[in-house]
């Protein structure tokens, strides 16, 4: 079930903590898709911008979309992304399946640390291909299935299998592999 509440101290603490670059650097991201200038990008389940706002940062010329369920997410997003002066970057509210914007807009969809947390799973991965760009891009980095140390407790991971699964039936091809974390399975698929 999709966490409406979560946005207690304690979490936004752990969503902004910077040991989370320890294991889970989100330039890494940036090396394997290589983002153009002036790309539209989409960080499905952006939360409190972990990956959106370094993105808006480092690509100043592209457009950043932070989309999250939670209106308490989007607004600190929003206020984050005010307060560093990145004018690129626009906080969305969106639905569990359903992202506010056009069909065909997206060079690159992310979405990390997400995939294990979804109750339709492919009901998203059908929304990221509605929004991807011809030849767009959709990645998606989430805890591996294994017992690390990190990665949730079994029966909370997803398998690469079944994330390979999802976004095939969603229509994305050239599924590819990316092995650059350590705690975290990143899969790539081509519009």
């Amino acid at each position: 079930m999709a966490d409406l509440l979560g946005m207690d101290p304690a979490r936004i603490g752990r969503l902004r903590s910077p040991e989370r670059l320890e294991y889970f650097d989100p330039a890494k991201i940036w090396q394997v898709l290589e983002p153009g200038p002036d790309c539209t990008f989409v960080d499905i389940g952006a939360g409190v911008g972990y990956l959106t706002l370094p993105f808006a940062k480092a690509f100043p010329g592209a457009k950043a979309y932070g989309c999250d369920i939670l209106e308490g997410m989007v607004g600190l997003l929003a206020e984050d992304a005010a307060a560093q002066g990145l004018d690129n970057l626009q906080a969305l509210l969106m639905q569990p399946s359903a992202v506010p914007l056009p069909d065909g807009c997206a060079d690159f969809i992310v979405m990390t640390q997400l995939h294990h947390e979804l109750d339709e799973p492919e009901a998203l991965m059908a929304e990221c291909r509605r929004l991807a760009a011809p030849g767009g891009t959709v990645a998606v980095v989430d805890w591996t299935d294994a017992d690390n140390g990190r990665s949730p407790a079994a029966g909370r991971r997803v398998p690469e299998a079944t994330i390979r699964a999802h976004l095939s039936d969603a229509g994305f091809a050239d599924i590819q592999s990316h092995e650059v974390y350590e705690f975290h399975q990143f899969l790539t698929g081509g519009a």
